[in-house]
């Protein structure tokens, strides 16, 4: 009787456990450490340059107010562009309806470096500034640009899986234009240790 009921409870943990390993390897490929295999080529920017679907801020959240001329995409040629001509301070410090944002949430390593690349084109306005927003740091703030294309590159830390690039920009009386995006791993950081400056 005694052998007879251990044969049924080893039956019964048999099946519970192969009921459970199925669960277990399903709970593992939903959550795999694709941190171990980052690639380090890739831009973790969706257009970036604003070309998907023949020119669109597609992948990006914007203002879509009717009151200021907030960020909209602009092709010209065989580039595309985001442009804006938001006028007045509130672009830059104003509310969330005032606003003149565009941003775009990445997924990123914390405690990795990452290279940002951006072209912008302040145009030819009296007063124009573009500050740009990785996460909770201003990384670049560039105010009363001259006329003309220039590309930045800005090397910064991750503090989380999911950072948000943000693009604030004003540009009184005029049009300004931003394009060719990217986020990259800095490979260089990250096969030779991590810089621990505060962000």
């Amino acid at each position: 009787m005694i052998a007879g009921l251990r044969v049924t409870v080893a039956a019964v943990c048999l099946a519970v456990t192969g009921l459970l390993a199925p669960l277990a390897s399903q709970a593992q490929s939903a959550s795999p450490d694709w941190s171990k295999n980052p690639d380090w080529s890739k831009n973790l920017v969706y257009n970036g340059d604003f070309s998907a679907d023949g020119g669109s801020l597609d992948g990006w959240t914007s203002n879509q107010g009717t009151d200021n001329y907030y960020w909209f995409d602009s092709p010209s040629g065989t580039t595309y562009y985001a442009s804006s001509a938001c006028v007045g301070a509130p672009c830059i410090t104003g509310t969330e309806t005032e606003q003149n944002y565009l941003y775009q949430t990445i997924r990123t390593i914390p405690g990795v470096r990452y290279t940002l690349t951006f072209t912008y084109d302040a145009g030819a306005g009296n007063v124009n500034e573009l500050k740009v927003v990785f996460g909770e740091k201003v990384v670049e703030d560039i105010v009363n640009a001259a006329a003309g294309s220039n590309t930045y590159t800005v090397t910064i830390r991750a503090r989380r899986f999911d950072t948000v690039l943000n693009f604030i920009g004003r540009q009184d009386r005029a049009f300004s234009f931003l394009t060719g995006i990217s986020v990259t791993p800095d490979f260089h950081h990250h096969h030779h240790g991590w810089d621990h400056d505060e962000e």
